[in-house]
């Protein structure tokens, strides 16, 4: 007896959960990117990342069957176009959405849609970037490509610069250069200051080791 009224039990409560239960109903319609009969055969309707799924069907229509009270994301699963998604709230065997989108507050919601819903593609999926071809003013931006143009002007310029310059600028010139090599010949090198810069804690370190 005990055993009969637990299945009963259990029975009520699967009716009363499927008299609860809704459908969610849409279709997707062609616009000027959405082409239908372009539409790939596994492009599927899904609520919160596939809990519920349907799929789409060839004039674009779907239909997600015994919906369970609750708020949802419907997604449209498609490899060919990009569509909008929308929060889907099932009450009392209505249903209300509206849209919205990744990273959103979900109680920040757009503009309403009425139910059964009509879709439109926002835009075509694309997969691959396409490769730029030969840009002439892109290389004249490049700094590499600047620093080794001035440099090569820089040699043919300069020997017909210094060809018509006056004798003794041009000595003062020689001599400005000599100062500046001679400067930097007479500055330590950087490895040789590091080498200079570790030789006290070597020695700390093998008088340690000594002790």
């Amino acid at each position: 007896m005990q055993r009969l009224t637990t299945v009963l039990l259990l029975l009520t409560i699967f009716w009363v959960s499927l008299a609860q239960a809704t459908s969610v109903i849409g279709k997707l319609i062609p616009n000027g990117i959405l082409d239908i009969t372009k539409l790939d055969p596994s492009t599927r309707a899904i609520l919160n990342g596939g809990v519920y799924s349907a799929p789409v069907r060839l004039d674009g229509s779907f239909e997600l069957r015994d919906i369970a009270p609750g708020s949802y994301l419907l997604e449209i699963e498609s490899i060919n176009y990009i569509f909008p998604k929308l929060r889907v709230d099932v009450k009392d065997e209505t249903v209300k959405a509206a849209y919205t989108a990744l990273g959103v507050n979900w109680d920040s919601t757009g503009y309403s849609v009425s139910h059964p819903f009509e879709l439109g593609a926002k835009a075509p999926s694309i997969y691959f970037a396409e490769r730029q071809g030969f840009n002439v003013l892109g290389m004249f931006k490049n700094p590499m490509f600047l620093m080794i143009g001035f440099s090569g002007l820089m040699m043919l310029v300069l020997p017909k610069m210094m060809a018509n310059m006056d004798p003794e600028a041009l000595k003062e010139m020689s001599q400005s250069q000599a100062d500046a090599q001679k400067m930097m010949s007479d500055m330590p090198s950087l490895a040789k200051m590091l080498g200079n810069a570790q030789q006290p804690q070597q020695q700390q370190q093998q008088q340690r080791q000594r002790r």
